[in-house]
């Protein structure tokens, strides 16, 4: 369940990044010390930074799409799909909608 919030939290924060309302989000995994510091460019390109160790930078839309991937190939798999009545799950589906519409209108 902690990491269908985290993953929640982060489609939120990048979806914040892809419509222009921030141009920074730090990422901090729930119940965990670990954090990703994304920053979106004007040039529409996002940086990840974890500590003072940059990762790199990418063109928003084709991070955003492979997160997604990501996200929606690992709860496909069996023994990763939250069960009907987890109070996350409707949560987490509607971040994932949310993104994905987020997604095809930029």
């Amino acid at each position: 369940m902690m990491l269908a919030i985290a993953i929640t939290d982060l489609l939120y924060g990048l979806e914040t990044l892809l419509r222009g309302e921030r141009s920074e989000y730090r990422f901090v995994g729930t119940d965990s010390s670990f954090s990703v510091w994304l920053k979106k460019s004007k040039q529409g390109r996002i940086s990840a930074r974890c500590g003072t160790t940059e990762l790199g930078e990418a063109e928003s839309t084709v991070l955003c799409k492979s997160i997604l991937h990501g996200v929606e190939t690992f709860f496909a798999q069996p023994g990763n799909e939250l069960p009907v009545n987890d109070p996350v799950r409707e949560d987490l589906l509607s971040s994932v909608q949310s993104f994905k519409r987020c997604l095809h209108e930029g």
